[in-house]
């Protein structure tokens, strides 16, 4: 098995998550919500903590964004997106 260097890592910027919450159907107003929430798989978590990992290394704010009303239709996942602010 020859060897690899971490420069030949890619990292998948496209992470999904089972649910989120609070869900299109809820009967709460948004100013009534005072949480929300995402469901993942035992995989989900995992690959979350890698893109915020790297993110953390260059951006001085991250924020997480989850589509919560358009559920991709091969497998119903919702797309949740990492985004940062740079110095």
């Amino acid at each position: 098995m020859p060897l690899k260097s971490t420069a030949q890592v890619r990292l998948d910027i496209n992470a999904r998550c089972l649910s989120v919450y609070p869900t299109e159907a809820t009967r709460r107003t948004v100013t009534n919500l005072k949480t929300v929430g995402i469901g993942l798989s035992k995989d989900q978590p995992v690959h979350l903590a890698r893109l915020l990992l790297v993110a953390a290394q260059d951006w001085e704010e991250i924020g997480i964004t989850a589509y919560r009303l358009r559920p991709r239709k091969t497998d119903g996942t919702y797309q949740l997106t990492v985004t940062g602010r740079v110095p």
